[in-house]
């Protein structure tokens, strides 16, 4: 059988990748970071934040603190 005749007949299933481990991960984390400076985890300066979403999906994933300027220095 060639590659060609492989391709035709192949049955494609789920693919292996799951995601329930990564939301697992975020849940337990309550899907909200700040920044790890010297050693700790902080909230920015201001309380700023800014949304990850899924790009598929558009879903929100999780919220992360947005650095400024007081923050990197």
């Amino acid at each position: 059988m060639s590659v060609a005749e492989y391709f035709r007949t192949m049955d494609y299933g789920p693919a292996p990748e799951d995601d329930q481990p990564v939301r697992a991960w975020l849940a337990q984390h309550e899907a909200a970071f700040g920044h790890f400076i010297d050693g700790a985890w902080r909230e920015s300066g201001d309380g700023a934040r800014f949304e990850v979403r899924a790009p598929a999906t558009g879903e929100t994933l999780a919220a992360v603190a947005q650095g400024g300027a007081a923050d990197v220095a």
